[in-house]
């Protein structure tokens, strides 16, 4: 009996297995290349634990599972100061508080614990975020947004030009892109539709940013405030004090003019005109006198207002310490 043929189908068929599996593997190590990217967020998000704090505010920004997603695989930390400069401000000496950064796949948080600033560190969590996002979109997806988040800058420069200034060229529309996200409500639907790809609700991303930036606005706007009001009153004094001089002088003449008259026989019509003119100056002294108080009760509400306005300034001075990770406006003598 003859066995070739058989053998030659058990050769054939154990090539096609390993072809097979050649196949499969090359088709499989295609598919890990072109999605490597995906891959690798997917492992990195896999090994990530967050701190109970760190996992305190993932659940407070409410994100999507897309969102949560690039959120773990960012690995997001909490970073004390000297961490946080390591990595964050390498040889940076500048005195511009940086509140994160996404360096080398992941997102660095100042770990900033004044409750007076509470929502700080959500914002920035949520805002470097976003940062990962636009580093994972193509050419097209960002073309397909530029015009939106132009005419959304256009619609917010108020709030959103001073701080993209201080970016060059290159990195502007990246963080137009940005702060859109985490800093301007009621935007149009299709960016509406866009960051809810990340974010359950893109508004309470805007209340963490407006909860913090309240604090520094109100700060602000009493600055401008005691600063209008010490200009009006330090005005109103400069004019009490020509005023009150020119009268003094005007005063002492009258009462000089008064004494000399009355040391000369006969130079008052009678003695009812003595005591006119006398009772006139002394009415014109209490007027003055009172003037004279007037002017520096005047000069009491200024300082009151400067003691005020340092005491703001130091506040402001404080609170920016405590955002500025090099740590640091004006003070009124």
């Amino acid at each position: 009996m003859k066995y070739g043929n058989l053998n030659r189908s058990k050769i054939s068929f154990s090539k096609i297995i390993v072809w097979l599996l050649i196949v499969v593997i090359g088709f499989l190590a295609l598919l890990i290349f072109l999605n490597r990217e995906w891959v690798q967020d997917y492992l990195r998000g896999r090994v990530y634990e967050p701190s109970s704090e760190m996992e305190r505010i993932r659940r407070d920004l409410a994100l999507t599972e897309r969102g949560e997603f690039l959120f773990n695989a960012a690995q997001p930390r909490l970073s004390e100061r000297d961490e946080f400069n390591d990595y964050c401000r390498p040889g940076d000496n500048s005195e511009i508080a940086v509140l994160g950064c996404y360096v080398n796949d992941n997102i660095y948080v100042y770990n900033i614990k004044e409750a007076e600033l509470d929502g700080i560190r959500e914002l920035t969590a949520a805002h470097e975020l976003l940062h990962v996002v636009f580093a994972r979109m193509s050419e097209t997806e960002k073309n397909e947004l530029r015009g939106k988040l132009d005419q959304v800058y256009e619609d917010n420069v108020d709030i959103l030009k001073e701080d993209l200034e201080t970016y060059d060229s290159a990195e502007q529309f990246e963080e137009l892109y940005v702060r859109a996200g985490t800093e301007v409500a009621d935007l149009p639907a299709s960016l509406e539709k866009h960051y809810g790809d990340f974010f359950k609700d893109q508004d309470r991303i805007v209340t963490f940013y407006n909860e913090y930036i309240a604090v520094f606005r109100e700060i602000e706007a009493e600055e401008e405030t005691l600063k209008q009001e010490m200009a009006e009153i330090e005005a109103l004094i400069e004019t009490n004090k020509k005023k009150y001089g020119e009268w003094l002088k005007d005063l002492n003449a009258k009462i000089e003019e008064f004494n000399g008259c009355a040391n000369m026989e006969g130079c008052f019509e009678s003695q009812a005109m003595f005591y006119v003119q006398r009772s006139n100056l002394i009415a014109e002294q209490k007027a003055l006198e009172a003037f004279y108080n007037e002017t520096n009760a005047l000069i009491d509400q200024y300082n009151e207002k400067v003691v005020k306005y340092n005491e703001n300034v130091l506040r402001g001075e404080e609170l920016n310490r405590i955002v500025n990770s090099n740590e640091g406006s004006e003070k009124i003598e």
